[in-house]
């Protein structure tokens, strides 16, 4: 009899192509995510690649040798020194550009080079080189300073010779002559060798800086975030947006299948067959859905803020919160529609969207922030998840926007989510009142 009751629940398994897909299909495809992003899969094995902007207001021989230098320390950041105008040819960044660009979340980090760089043993260097980060990535502020010391000891090895040995020779007197022969020997075996990378410690001084003490290069990181109005930047801002546009995912997925209890229960043929008929069906079920779907990301940010501390609210960023949360939530539910319909039991719908979303999810920023990926997968999450453009526009109102901007400024860097997720509703929908038709020849 156990044989029996075993070889029956094989069978079910067999024909149900939802919960085969569940079980054997979802965890190799969360695997090959997951093994792409950290294991090296999609990534090379690669740490994900940082975009720096490098600033040299010192503009000298030294400077320049410290940045050809960062160019080849690898894969594990890209420089860039120039940017295009709209009229014109590339021009160098300046400062308050960096700083703008890191700030607005379009570069990960910048390096500043100031006038009077130097590099010595003395201790005696008072103009740091300042590193402009986003603490919403910080593996740019650990990483950055720790390759400026790597790149200082190979780009600029015979300063840092010569200076070690002009300190020697105050403090211990000169260097006999077979001393200094010793030593332009040592020069020339130095030109061929590969200096080690040299690892530094930071410690935190509390004012949105971190110093790197005891370093050939002097080196200050700088929360750009913290500096632009005083107020508090907390991590709470930015992984509210990813998780919020998860859980909506899942809650218009649900409220989706009425749709299929209505057909299963004969009251769908009745509704389709009325003066209704099948596109006012759908559309007051996406406006339906729709409010639901507002409500409950109000609930979650509400909660987020008496809680958490999110915030601080300003009349810009209601009204932005609104909006992205307006079209996220229609984008939302017009893909619960076409999940639905697409779907012949409430069982394939639960199944099958639980597949996409988490997917889309795990690609789109909602599980983990999107710096971490590859750059391959950054990409590629731009055309095959919703999720992506829904986060970033989010991302606008919570972390790259301040007390003191304004709507329109706010709104203006939301243009390309929200014409994406305009978008995308209009060809979910589309695709959904297609797909219904089958219920019209029932």
């Amino acid at each position: 009899m156990i044989v029996a009751v075993i070889n029956a629940k094989l069978k079910i398994l067999l024909r149900d192509r939802v919960a085969l897909a569940l079980v054997f299909i979802l965890p190799v495809i969360f695997f090959a995510i997951f093994a792409g992003i950290f294991g090296g899969g999609m990534g090379g094995g690669q740490a994900p690649r940082i975009v720096a902007i490098v600033v040299d207001e010192d503009q000298t021989e030294r400077s320049r040798a410290l940045v050809a230098s960062l160019k080849d320390s690898g894969a594990g950041m890209r420089i860039s020194e120039t940017h295009s105008t709209n009229d014109g040819p590339s021009i160098p960044w300046t400062s308050e550009q960096a700083r703008e660009t890191v700030r607005d979340g379009k570069a990960d980090a910048a390096i500043i080079i100031p006038k009077g760089f130097k590099i010595d043993f003395s201790g005696q260097s008072k103009t740091p080189i300042l590193v402009l980060v986003d603490p919403s990535n910080p593996i740019a502020g650990t990483m950055i300073p720790g390759m400026i010391q790597g790149a200082a000891m190979q780009g600029n090895r015979f300063t840092m010779i010569e200076t070690g040995m002009a300190e020697f020779e105050k403090y211990g007197g000169a260097l006999t002559p077979q001393q200094q022969a010793a030593i332009k020997n040592w020069e020339a075996e130095m030109a061929a060798d590969q200096a080690a990378d040299k690892q530094t410690d930071t410690t935190t001084d509390g004012s949105g800086q971190s110093k790197v003490d005891a370093a050939l290069v002097p080196v200050t990181v700088e929360d750009v975030q913290k500096q632009q109005s005083g107020e508090k930047r907390s991590m709470v801002a930015y992984y509210a947006a990813g998780i919020g546009v998860m859980f909506l995912l899942f809650s218009v997925a649900g409220a989706s299948g009425s749709l299929l209890e209505d057909q299963e229960a004969g009251i769908l043929e009745r509704m389709i067959s009325s003066p209704l008929g099948m596109t006012r069906l759908l559309m007051a079920n996406w406006i339906w859905i729709s409010i639901m779907g507002m409500v409950s990301m109000f609930t979650l940010y509400l909660f987020a803020t008496f809680v958490f501390g999110l915030g601080p609210w300003t009349s810009a960023r209601i009204v932005s919160c609104i909006v992205i949360t307006l079209f996220t939530a229609a984008a939302a539910s017009a893909l619960g529609l076409l999940l639905a319909t697409a779907c012949r039991t409430r069982g394939q719908l639960a199944g099958i969207s639980t597949v996409i979303i988490l997917v889309m999810s795990a690609l789109g920023g909602s599980m983990m922030p999107r710096f971490v990926m590859p750059e391959i997968v950054r990409e590629i999450s731009w055309w095959v998840t919703f999720n992506a453009w829904s986060v970033e526009g989010y991302l606008e109102v919570f972390w790259y926007s301040s007390a003191t901007t304004t709507l329109g400024e706010m709104l203006g860097s939301m243009a390309a989510p929200l014409g994406v997720l305009a978008g995308m509703t209009v060809v979910f929908m589309v695709i959904a009142r297609l797909l219904a038709r089958r219920w019209e020849r029932i």
